[in-house]
């Protein structure tokens, strides 16, 4: 993640149980407008952030310091602790109870209601991301899904976020990304004053659309709020074997005096692609006040990726839900179906690319103590020229080699590995230079990087034109420029990359028996026609037919023809052609590139020396905790070829699974 962030705020609503009036009041005063109700007190500045919140007696924002804002959009800078907050050029009431702020392609709309505070985004441009920022005085945090506390100073995590103060009351968030703001910066700027933030990412609108979002406050804890319940599930990365029934218990207990609980504990496992159910159990359980229990459930489904959902209702009321996700023996998962002529197509891609001349250029961009970095470019199919970093050391000798491969978007590459030790590459496949020319400003700079080009969809009528075959070649192809190199260690070239990087390296690796080894990290590309019949447009890449003005098309006929093309791109289908050890780092609630796909890889990767999934089934796209930051050291256990190394990689409460055929 960038240690600069777009920033928008989303917020909030409180809730006073037996409270008798039902009015909001807004009214204006210097600076801006003061909402107040039995249940809370928010305060909307003149430039459209919300500046305060107040519940129970209890300052849940923190507001001013070192230029931050309490909710809204706004740009931060870690390390500098800059902050830039986005301002509104007008904040109107248009209704007694409504805000409207306006500005530039900008539109939000603040309903108050006893119960919380309605937010509505119009948005045409950036900035998309809305911030939250935590007053650090708020110690006691709950994730929602997975009823998990979340510790302050944690690592980032996605989920749905309550905050409580001593006597209950409590600011609930919507589904965004929670993290601890000073994560990157200097030891000496991690005080104790150093906030969290919830950051919300609201998709750029199009049209009239509307996006609403709502923040909902409890002034006074209701039986809902003192109910405490975690999931416990013994297989701690969420990925049973086959032959033996999966197990949930639930543990729950009344954190509040005078809430006592009389309950109906419901499990619901559905397939996660489909939707369909797989079962359904209750079980009753009852709680004095303050008092604590248990309930357990077991099931055998077939194999497969599914949500589990945990209801715990009382009466007609729904004091919980726990949603989570487990895969069922993967060993036998259903991959997404393979073209006979698959590995043809390949390699007869392959031989059509080889009969192009290369053509590799390359420019002195800088140098630095013992390494040296260039900017360089080849041709490849269809005409194009690819751009690349690379880095190698100076002095003469044989280096690993690191091809790090590049998340979705036309954007700025990212600068390689670089080290006196080691060879390192990024490639950039989206049609980008690697600078932003002379004369360009911005980030990024349209129309330089052409931010109307859908580059995922461009050729895709045919599996020939479709622009991913040019790129995945254009992958393979920087791997023979890397063997050509006289620093490189042909036997040492890894491959990586998050997210499109992650399926693109995975891609790499079979494409190309040069690559020694991958470590794919919250992988796209993996199960595509899935995306396409099953999860929509919510999940990436954008495959779905469109017309000019992009909006979806829904003839049947047509989404089969775009099926049949993908299958020629989905990364699960190049498994078997794969003869390096291979780990993929996965969060299990990824709700951009979803797991599934990647789960089903494991059962084609017979032909991988080492094959290894690390699996955090909190993680969202963000991958597992630690992933990452364990690449180099996960390289090493790898070309070690040492399953016990590998393993110890891993945590207790985050096993790697992994299978050694060596």
């Amino acid at each position: 993640m960038r240690n600069t962030l777009f920033g928008i705020l989303l917020l909030a609503t409180l809730t006073l149980a037996g409270a008798a009036s039902a009015q909001v009041a807004v009214t204006r005063g210097e600076g801006g407008f003061t909402a107040t109700c039995y249940n809370y007190t928010v305060k909307v500045g003149d430039d459209g952030s919300i500046h305060s919140l107040v519940s129970g007696g209890t300052e849940f924002l923190l507001d001013g310091p070192r230029g931050l804002v309490g909710a809204g959009y706004q740009t931060l800078t870690e390390g500098a602790w800059k902050s830039e907050p986005f301002k509104f050029d007008k904040v109107e009431l248009t209704a007694p109870d409504t805000l409207v702020a306006t500005a530039d392609k900008h539109k939000l709309t603040m309903r108050f209601v006893t119960d919380g505070i309605e937010l509505s985004f119009s948005h045409l441009a950036e900035p998309t991301i809305y911030t939250f920022i935590v007053n650090p005085g708020i110690k006691d945090m709950q994730e929602r899904t997975s009823g998990e506390s979340v510790p302050y100073g944690s690592i980032p995590r996605d989920g749905i976020i309550t905050l409580f103060n001593d006597q209950g009351a409590n600011v609930t968030f919507p589904t965004g990304n929670f993290y601890y703001i000073a994560r990157n910066s200097a030891p000496s700027m991690k005080t104790g004053a150093d906030p969290m933030v919830m950051m919300d990412w609201m998709p750029r609108t199009w049209g009239d659309q509307v996006l609403t979002q709502k923040v909902t406050i409890h002034a006074r804890p209701t039986v809902a709020d003192a109910l405490a319940a975690t999931v416990e599930v013994p297989s701690a990365n969420q990925i049973f074997p086959g032959g033996a029934p999966a197990k949930f218990k639930v543990n729950m207990k009344m954190k509040f005096p005078d809430l006592a609980l009389d309950s109906d504990v419901q499990l619901v496992v559905n397939d996660f692609l489909t939707k369909k159910e797989a079962f359904r159990l209750n079980q009753p359980c009852k709680l004095a006040a303050g008092g604590w229990g248990e309930v357990s459930f077991a099931v055998t489904p077939l194999p497969a990726f599914y949500e589990a959902t945990i209801t715990v209702k009382q009466g007609a009321d729904t004091l919980v839900t726990r949603n989570f996700p487990f895969a069922y023996d993967i060993a036998k998962m259903t991959p997404p179906e393979r073209p006979a002529d698959f590995d043809k197509f390949w390699d007869d891609t392959l031989a059509e690319q080889a009969k192009i001349d290369p053509n590799w250029q390359l420019v002195l961009d800088r140098e630095a103590p013992g390494y040296k970095v260039y900017r360089t470019t080849f041709d490849g199919m269809g005409g194009r020229k690819w751009h690349a970093w690379l880095s190698v050391p100076t002095k003469p000798g044989k280096y690993p080699a690191y091809l790090t491969q590049m998340p979705s978007g036309i954007n700025v590459a990212y600068l390689p590995r670089m080290a006196p030790d080691e060879v390192g590459m990024v490639l950039a496949i989206a049609g980008q230079e690697l600078t932003i020319p002379a004369g360009m400003t911005g980030f990024p700079p349209d129309p330089y990087f052409r931010l109307g080009w859908d580059y995922w969809r461009t050729g895709i009528d045919t599996r020939e034109t479709w622009y991913y075959r040019y790129a995945f070649a254009a992958c393979s192809r920087a791997v023979d420029l890397l063997v050509s190199r006289p620093e490189v260690d042909a036997g040492k070239i890894y491959v990586t990359g998050g997210s499109q990087g992650g399926g693109l390296a995975f891609i790499t690796a079979a494409l190309n028996p040069h690559v020694g080894m991958a470590v794919c990290s919250s992988p796209g590309l993996f199960g595509l026609e899935w995306k396409l019949r099953y999860l929509g447009p919510n999940y990436w890449p954008p495959l779905e037919p469109v017309d000019e003005n992009n909006n979806l098309l829904t003839d049947p006929a047509l989404l089969e023809k775009r099926i049949a093309v993908v299958r020629y791109g989905d990364a699960a289908n190049f498994a078997p052609r794969i003869k390096c050890p291979v780990l993929l780092e996965l969060g299990l609630q990824d709700h951009v590139t979803c797991p599934a796909g990647a789960l089903s890889a494991w059962s084609r990767l017979a032909n991988a020396p080492i094959r290894a999934i690390l699996a955090d089934p909190w993680g969202g796209h963000n991958g597992p905790r630690g992933g990452q930051l364990l690449g180099t050291q996960w390289f090493q256990a790898l070309e070690a070829g040492d399953a016990t190394q590998v393993r110890q990689l891993s945590t207790p409460d985050l096993p790697v699974l992994l299978e050694s055929h060596k």
